[in-house]
């Protein structure tokens, strides 16, 4: 559930940090952390200099999320 958050606020910003994901959606910084590292391997997110963007395969994988809950 974290996941789909995560890209949906990174969807809505160029990048951000760990902290600001954290900060904006009251997720504790370890839990963003690790969501992060997952969201990278899995090839959704990149990092770059401490800021996270959401890849093009991570905006489909959201658009695909948003249809599937309707």
């Amino acid at each position: 559930m974290h996941r789909i958050r995560i890209l949906e606020f990174l969807s809505k910003r160029e990048k951000a940090s760990v902290r600001e994901i954290s900060k904006n959606l009251h997720i504790p910084m370890s839990v963003v952390k690790s969501e992060v590292e997952n969201l990278t391997k899995d090839g959704l997110v990149s990092v770059e200099d401490d800021n996270v963007k959401i890849s093009e395969r991570g905006v489909k994988k959201l658009q695909d999320a948003k249809r599937i809950r309707g």
